[in-house]
């Protein structure tokens, strides 16, 4: 862990963006980022994930509160710490008529890199990102693939510390999404990294942290497998032995008590999720005492942890239905 604000990557306190003073984009946002962690920022269309990652680079100014990066206040003119971080927006866009070469001599010129870092630099990248033999083509005839893969490239130049990509596989084929998943997974053996992303699937691949925005407001940040694992201890399934009747009557006297909020059979398989506040122990002796009951015997029994997407799902729902409660009681 790292033991004060200077070791930390990003960290943004009580962030807060109002555009036009009257919609909050972002309200009260407060998270940390450790070296070596890779970040996947996940949220509806409209949640906030743009404005937070333009608050991190300083493209906005903050309605309230503060965003640090490498230790020090990011803003307007923090130009240095700009320098150390490699950024793609969504849908990249590159002038017509230039080359990935122009292209890129062009960006690092614009970061001082003298000629003799600058050539070697370049060639390297080009390679790395497979565009060699695209290397002295312009880019209006580019596919959405090649695009992707100088964007990266162009990320990569300054050798930042810390990468901040959103949405980098929108638009790319099967193919182009499997080297660019490829790719985050090499840099993030040495760098940090924050991914936006409305894919989960690519988030559950790469990604060891998440931070999950609702309507401008962080609702979960913390270790992906605790978000899958959010309902893991909630959610079982059992294979059974025995009549098939005797299973049914099991499972309709099980869907009559109150502490459990879904029930299912198939064929031999019982599958039951809790309710959140009900004691998993109590739960599930009266599971064992009602197939008891009616003679089934259990083969085996397993925890199920929820995919990255069920577990996102579940927890916008609850925020939502915890909002629509608010809402109410400032009614009432």
């Amino acid at each position: 862990m790292a033991e004060n604000s200077s070791d930390l990557v990003v960290e943004a306190y009580q962030l807060t963006k109002i555009y036009q003073n009257r919609q909050i984009a972002l309200n009260d946002v407060n998270l940390k980022l450790e070296p070596g962690c890779v970040l996947g920022l996940l949220g509806h269309n409209g949640a906030g994930k743009t404005t937070l990652l333009r608050l991190i680079l300083g493209l906005h100014i903050p309605t309230a509160g503060w965003v640090k990066v490498f230790g020090k206040k990011m803003g307007p003119n923090a130009a240095s710490l700009r320098c150390r971080i490699g950024y793609i927006p969504t849908n990249p866009q590159f002038p017509p008529g230039m080359t990935p070469i122009t292209y890129l001599d062009y960006i690092a010129r614009l970061f001082g890199l003298p000629a003799e870092v600058r050539k070697p630099r370049l060639a390297s990248l080009i390679r790395a990102v497979d565009l060699l033999g695209a290397s002295g083509d312009r880019v209006e005839n580019f596919s959405n693939g090649m695009i992707a893969r100088l964007a990266v490239a162009t990320s990569l130049l300054n050798e930042p510390d810390l990468l901040i990509w959103d949405e980098p596989t929108l638009g790319l084929d099967p193919e182009a999404r499997r080297s660019m998943l490829d790719l985050i997974k090499t840099l993030a053996r040495d760098k940090t990294l924050i991914i936006a992303s409305h894919n989960l699937g690519d988030i559950d691949e790469v990604c060891n942290h998440a931070a999950v925005l609702s309507d401008g407001h962080l609702i979960y940040f913390g270790s992906l497998q605790d978000l899958k694992g959010r309902m893991k201890r909630n959610h079982f399934e059992f294979d059974l032995e025995g009549d098939q009747k005797a299973i049914t009557r099991a499972m309709q006297a099980l869907k009559t008590m109150s502490e459990f909020k879904y029930v299912n059979l198939k064929q031999r398989r019982l599958e039951i999720r809790m309710s959140e506040e009900i004691n998993n122990s109590n739960a599930l002796a009266n599971v064992f005492m009602t197939l008891a009951d009616n003679k089934v015997t259990v083969i085996s029994i397993r925890s199920v942890g929820m995919a990255t997407e069920a577990a996102f799902l579940d927890l916008v729902e609850q925020e939502e239905s915890r909002g629509f409660a608010r809402a109410y009681k400032s009614a009432a």
